[in-house]
């Protein structure tokens, strides 16, 4: 019988090939990297770039599912950009797209083994975010986790749309 971090890992995986199938679609569709920083403007509203979205994941997944929950948590230059109310960096200053897409993959790979291999005593422990919305439990942080990259992933179909690519 798996564990609930094991089943809350495989939800955490299962989102992710979501947001890959809109990823794929984005970096496949744009006619250079560039284009991936792209702000469209809505209603007079500025939307965030797919590099901030790509980036904001891996940021918060990073914070989320590992330094919330005890696990390896790792430190990178550009993160305070892009974690929660960043503006991000001008394209110039960013890392190179193939160098954030390492650390996305690198991070949820860890997130994923993580989660996995936590006893279920532990998504009792409390939620150290200091987010009050998100719950009171590691439990609640993982679930947010989940949400939160969902939210995202439905940015990123926007996005694509945005860009002139077809989704489905």
């Amino acid at each position: 019988m798996p564990t609930e971090g094991a089943a809350l890992a495989y939800t955490v995986e299962k989102t992710r090939e979501y947001t890959l199938f809109y990823l794929r679609k984005l970096v496949k569709g744009v006619p250079d990297q560039q284009a991936l920083h792209r702000r469209f403007v809505c209603e007079g509203n500025e939307l965030n770039s797919a590099y901030w979205l790509i980036a904001h994941i891996a940021v918060t997944q990073n914070g989320l599912l590992l330094m919330s929950t005890g696990g390896p948590f790792e430190k990178f230059s550009w993160a305070k950009h892009f974690g929660r109310g960043g503006a991000g960096l001008p394209p110039e200053q960013c890392p190179p797209l193939n160098e954030l897409l390492e650390t996305f993959d690198r991070i949820h790979t860890k997130a994923v083994a993580h989660i996995t291999a936590m006893p279920d005593s532990a998504l009792e422990g409390p939620n150290v975010t200091g987010i009050a919305m998100i719950g009171t439990t590691v439990r609640d942080v993982i679930i947010h986790a989940i949400r939160h990259e969902a939210l995202h992933t439905g940015h990123l179909s926007w996005v694509c749309k945005l860009h002139g690519i077809a989704t489905m």
